[in-house]
């Protein structure tokens, strides 16, 4: 995504809350014109800055309801820019529609169409769908006469977006290309945003696969390398490992390539596509046998292969180096197991 060249086409606000609540739908019946600079710049950075390089979603339009009103919503709008005012109301009611939490707050709901994104290679309009739910307070202070005056104001913080989507006009026929923003929290009643109001589902691209992939690896750790199938903790470590590193300085994955790097024994490749067909039954994915590693989900995924041996309460061993130099064993005059660390200098 490159928003170098971006321009605020239309822009319109509106208000929803939930749908228990009566008066909590609110629409403008203009749009807003901005010819202030400096106001652009500040409306572009708090919509765009938010949305970084990670998962793609489509909307469902295959799922069984068999319409989809966000995606016809956007289909008008980009055939047609001079409708966004009245399609922008149909979002609205659509948002305040499928708000069915009384613990869902009334906010801001901004619409903004923007010319000139880039995505993909590709340049092309996106339309931006975006929700302020939380507000703080600012402290304005200000010389009035001979003396400063201090006074408080409820605002929104335009370094915190709280929920957003950009909907790209590519892949029109299957669903268009979407990206999501949504912090505001993670319980039951969030969960409007994705799935209720967009309707989204994950595009099965090579962050999907590398992300996925990156899970197999972590689940088959925790469930098949264990003390119980005699995989000594160090052994799990050392294998975590070797998958992090495969993805992260790898350009592209290759299944062959990484069964010979990563597992190697026969019978532990033997056990690992096993793990990896029953996870793709389970979880409904289907791996590519070769797909480009995406590197922004190998940020994000590292983070669950913590090199951590946890020994009691008393110690944490973290293992930034070769496995190999640990040495587990046990003390038979103090009933106890120990760790036997081996290293060159101390700092």
């Amino acid at each position: 995504m490159d928003f170098s060249n971006v321009n605020l086409e239309r822009f319109v606000i509106h208000q929803v809350g939930n749908s228990f609540e009566s008066n909590s739908l609110v629409l403008s019946e203009n749009e807003l014109s901005i010819e202030d600079s400096d106001l652009k710049q500040v409306l572009l950075s708090y919509f765009l800055s938010s949305f970084k390089p990670g998962a793609f979603y489509e909307f469902d339009i295959n799922s069984q309801s068999g319409t989809h009103p966000m995606r016809d919503y956007c289909l008008t709008i980009f055939q047609n820019n001079n409708q966004f005012l009245e399609y922008s109301k149909k979002i609205a009611h659509w948002l305040h529609k499928t708000s069915q939490h009384p613990n869902i707050k009334t906010g801001e709901l901004y619409l903004a169409l923007f010319k000139n994104c880039e995505i993909d290679g590709q340049t092309t309009d996106c339309l931006g769908i975006f929700k302020s739910e939380s507000k703080d307070l600012f402290l304005k202070v200000y010389q009035a006469k001979q003396q400063f005056v201090a006074e408080f104001e409820q605002g929104i913080n335009i370094r915190r977006l709280d929920k957003g989507c950009l909907v790209f006009n590519i892949r029109e026929n299957e669903g268009y290309k979407v990206t999501v923003v949504d912090r505001v929290n993670r319980s039951q009643e969030a969960l409007y945003w994705r799935f209720d109001f967009l309707n989204l589902r994950q595009l099965t691209d090579s962050y999907y696969q590398t992300e996925y992939f990156m899970q197999v690896c972590k689940e088959f750790s925790n469930d098949i390398l264990t003390e119980e199938n005699n995989v000594q903790k160090s052994e799990q470590i050392a294998f975590n490992q070797r998958s992090c590193d495969y993805f992260k300085a790898s350009e592209r994955f290759d299944l062959e390539d990484f069964n010979q790097k990563v597992i190697g024994h026969p019978e532990a490749v033997s056990a690992f596509e096993e793990y990896r067909k029953q996870f793709e039954e389970n979880y409904g994915v289907e791996f590519d046998r070769s797909f480009p590693i995406s590197k922004p989900a190998v940020v994000k995924s590292k983070k669950y292969f913590r090199p951590v041996i946890k020994l009691d309460r008393n110690f944490h061993v973290y293992v930034h180096g070769d496995p190999n130099l640990i040495e587990r064993g046990w003390d038979p005059d103090r009933q106890m197991r120990y760790y036997k660390l081996y290293f060159n200098e101390e700092t």
